[in-house]
C-alpha cells in the first residue's frame, strides 16, 4: 500500500521529522508511544519500544530502523504482537517542495498514515 503527499517544505526539514523514530506517531496515529532515547543517534539497526492502538485496544511492540539514508530515505520494521509491518519512506526535492512516499508491507491490516499531518509541523526558519 502506497501513501504520497507534495509538502511545501524542504527536503532536510521532512526527512528529520520523518527519519526520527520518536515523531512516528506524527504520521502513523495508531502508534501512540514510543520508547526511546531523545539524544541517541539514528541509524540502521536503531531500536526502539513502542505502543499501538488499533480498534480500542492497546498493544506494545518493538521497531526497528532498517534503512538509513539521508535526506532521502528511510526504512522500518515494527512488530506488535502477533504483526510485523515494513515501512519504506522516500523523499524527493521537487524544487519548491518535498514529495512523500510511504510504501506499507507486511501489515494484515495497513497501519493508518496520515501524511497530511505534516503540513502541521513546525514551520521552517
Amino acid at each position: 500500500m502506497d501513501h504520497e503527499v507534495v509538502l511545501a517544505r524542504s527536503l532536510a526539514a521532512v526527512f528529520e521529522q520523518l527519519a526520527a523514530p520518536l515523531r512516528l506517531g506524527d504520521w502513523l496515529p495508531e502508534v501512540v508511544v514510543i520508547a526511546g532515547d531523545p539524544g541517541e543517534p539514528c541509524g540502521i539497526g536503531t531500536v526502539f519500544g513502542l505502543r499501538l492502538r488499533r480498534g480500542g485496544q492497546e498493544t506494545s511492540g518493538t521497531g526497528e530502523l532498517t534503512a538509513f539514508e539521508p535526506p532521502r530515505s528511510v526504512a522500518y520494521r515494527l512488530v506488535f504482537g502477533p504483526n510485523t509491518c515494513v515501512l519504506r519512506v522516500t523523499c524527493v526535492n521537487t524544487g519548491t517542495a518535498t514529495r512523500v512516499n510511504v510504501y506499507q508491507a507486511d501489515a494484515t491490516p495497513p497501519l493508518a498514515v496520515d501524511l497530511g499531518s505534516l503540513h502541521q509541523a513546525s514551520p521552517e526558519a
